[in-house]
């Protein structure tokens, strides 16, 4: 995608006549010069094309040449109204570019793997949506003006080519040297701009690792002192270092730029026309028209520097987009999945390492039922983590194959299969409202659910959304837990949902809620450290090192049974 597709795809028409209305805008620019030429008195008090000078009164006012006067007027209103228009359609585009860029980001990162967002990191993702968006759409802004210029200056050219031929090739000489001559910095400095870009996405984890490790950093001053030089202030000062050089060598790229019309007028002025002929009424259309691509070429060379961002901002994007693999059938409708058992044969889950392989999970042979409490404990790195987004579904095994009841999860069946899971990871996302909840008659079910779970002083919801957020960590698991029963699920799985909550709340969930889900057929999968609530299970699952050594059937939940 270049710069121009993100615009001409969305829009066609819009973009298409925004372009006409632009260069129509450029050439009205490039005939002022003429008409004004033509209109000027010379000495003798008669027009160029000698005509004697006979003014007009319009309201009040003697006109000189009335007819000229009211075609430069019109010309004016001309370019005022296709410039006005040519700019305000493609401001608007841009606008819904912008948009639906953002939304073309967020199905993509929607639609992909939870393993490839894990490797590219949210601190990054956000960069692009926050910094690189914005940037495109400033560039792309920039169009018209370029444009405009860019037929100006050609009208421009085109006139001093009728003037003089010897001061055209002149000109386009000293245009061609000054456009290489400018564009040898800007080339040094768009690789600043690329290396303040790759700076600003660890800036970005810097300040995740602000935010999210506040807690941590006030405990040692010795070591947010250390943050804060090696991470924020290093980040912050290559950005600052590299936009500094960019911007420096840019702007005196552009200043040298604006200047190149004024060095051609005095190279003709004081040097060419000893060498060639050229007449009074000649040299001053030619300085006349110089001095008016000035203002062209000063929108040109003012239009590089955001073209310039955005096109590395776009290749950003569309390297994010690369790497952002699409699952088949994220957004599609899923078919209902009739199923008893959840089988594990032989699965296997090779993570990717910077080096290449990393921890390795498998193979692991197990049944998870429904209508059964399914503890898994294991040590830390013992492969819990690996084996509960295996079981989710959000980690697709490397080897070996998983079935729910008849169907076994590939591509085409992985979607309907994962909308039998609930979860409630240690890193979950309390969302503020109810997603996906259409049924107003859930209401009496959302009230007791907040009196059971000791909410209801705190958290009313009202169509959908709730009152507030601002909670413990262990009131936002409990709103979590209401959350993930209301979705009335097939599978649950819960990882270490206990462990901040009160003994008072431990006893609930373990011995109230966890029966409760197994009394309505529900695949129950707990992943805890609390041992003393192992009785609750009716088998445990005991990981070591990224392997299932035993499987633990617990006699007081065959008895219950």
């Amino acid at each position: 995608m270049t710069l121009y597709d993100a615009f001409s795809r969305n829009s066609p028409n819009k973009v298409f006549a925004s372009i006409v209305l632009g260069a129509l805008a450029g050439i009205a620019y490039a005939l002022l010069i003429p008409i004004v030429l033509n209109s000027l008195p010379t000495e003798s008090g008669v027009i160029a094309r000698g005509v004697p000078v006979r003014p007009d009164t319009f309201l009040g006012l003697e006109v000189s040449n009335i007819q000229m006067a009211a075609l430069f007027l019109s010309i004016c209103l001309f370019i005022l109204f296709a410039r006005s228009t040519s700019q305000i359609v493609l401001l608007r585009v841009s606008m819904d570019i912008a948009s639906e860029l953002r939304l073309k980001i967020y199905r993509r990162i929607g639609g992909t793997p939870i393993v490839f967002l894990e490797r590219m990191g949210a601190s990054r993702l956000i960069a692009v949506l926050t910094t690189d968006v914005n940037r495109i759409v400033i560039g792309a802004r920039s169009l018209p003006d370029l444009l405009i210029s860019i037929v100006t200056l050609t009208g421009m050219l085109g006139f001093l080519l009728y003037m003089n031929i010897a001061v055209f090739w002149f000109v386009m000489g000293a245009i061609l040297f000054g456009a290489v001559s400018y564009q040898i910095p800007l080339h040094f400095g768009k690789r600043y701009f690329i290396r303040s870009r790759a700076a600003t996405d660890e800036l970005q984890e810097s300040v995740r690792g602000l935010i999210h490790g506040a807690k941590e950093l006030k405990l040692n001053n010795v070591k947010r002192a250390s943050f804060f030089r090696e991470s924020l202030e290093a980040h912050e000062a290559e950005i600052r270092k590299s936009d500094k050089l960019g911007y420096t060598i840019v702007r005196a790229s552009m200043n040298y730029g604006d200047l190149i019309s004024f060095f051609v007028i005095g190279a003709i002025a004081f040097v060419f026309v000893n060498y060639r002929a050229v007449t009074h009424s000649e040299l001053l259309g030619v300085i006349m028209a110089l001095l008016y691509v000035t203002g062209p070429v000063a929108n040109i060379l003012n239009n590089i520097p955001p073209v310039l961002l955005a096109k590395v901002s776009l290749r950003k994007v569309n390297g994010m987009l690369a790497e952002l693999p699409e699952e088949p059938g994220a957004d599609g409708q899923c078919a209902p999945v009739a199923w008893s058992v959840l089988r594990f044969s032989g699965v296997q889950y090779q993570h990717q390492g910077a080096d290449g392989a990393g921890f390795k999970v498998g193979p692991i042979d197990l049944e998870i039922a429904r209508g059964e409490v399914t503890f898994i404990v294991g040590g830390n790195g013992s492969g819990k983590s690996t084996l509960s987004k295996l079981i989710t579904l959000h980690y697709v095994p490397t080897d070996g194959v998983i079935a729910f009841g008849e169907t076994t999860v590939d591509m085409a069946t992985l979607a309907s299969c994962r909308q039998q899971i609930g979860a409630i990871f240690t890193d979950y996302y309390l969302f503020d409202r109810l997603l996906g909840v259409a049924d107003q008659g859930l209401q009496q079910r959302i009230d007791a659910y907040l009196v059971a779970l000791r909410l209801a002083h705190k958290v009313t919801v009202k169509d959908g959304r709730f009152s507030t957020l601002a909670l413990s960590d262990g009131q936002k698991k409990r709103l979590a837990l209401l959350v993930a029963l209301l979705d009335d699920k097939s599978l649950y799985l819960f990882d270490e949902w206990a462990a901040d909550q009160d003994s008072t709340f431990k006893d609930v969930f373990y011995n109230t809620i966890l029966p409760d889900l197994k009394a309505m057929n529900k695949a129950v999968v707990v992943i805890s450290h609390d041992d003393r609530y192992f009785d609750v299970a009716d088998k445990v699952l005991v990981m070591e090192e990224g392997r299932l050594v035993r499987v633990e059937r617990r006699p007081s939940a065959v008895q219950l049974a």
